[in-house]
C-alpha cells in the first residue's frame, strides 16, 4: 500500500510539473522609465485591461511604474503569449502581492 501511494504521489508530482508551472513577463532591472511608459501607454490603447493600475486598482499601489509596467508586460504575455524583450524578461517565481495577482 505505502508504494501504491508514493507511486501516486510521485505521478501527481510529475504531472503537475508539466501543468503547474507558471511564468510571467516582468521588467528587466535595465529597462529605461521611457520604454516602461512608453509600453504601458501603447499597451492601455491597444486594448488590454489597464484597470488594476489605475487609482483604486488592485496593483495600483506602490504607485510606482517599474510595478505598474511589470503588471501590464505579465497581461500582455498572458493574452498575446509575447515578452517584449526590450523591457521584458521571464520569470518563474509569481511577482504577485498581496491583493495585486499577476495574470
Amino acid at each position: 500500500m505505502a508504494r501504491l501511494n508514493a507511486f501516486s504521489f510521485l505521478f501527481l508530482l510529475l504531472l503537475c510539473v508539466g501543468i503547474c508551472k507558471g511564468d510571467w513577463c516582468v521588467v528587466k532591472f535595465t529597462a529605461s522609465d521611457a520604454a516602461m511608459q512608453s509600453f504601458i501607454d501603447s499597451a492601455c490603447s491597444s486594448g488590454l485591461d489597464c484597470s488594476a493600475i489605475k487609482p483604486g486598482g488592485s496593483c495600483f499601489d506602490p504607485n510606482i511604474l517599474r510595478s505598474h509596467a511589470s503588471y501590464m508586460l505579465a497581461l500582455n504575455y498572458r493574452k498575446n503569449n509575447v515578452c517584449q524583450q526590450d523591457i521584458g524578461t521571464i520569470a518563474i517565481t509569481d511577482p504577485s502581492y498581496g491583493s495585486c495577482h499577476y495574470p
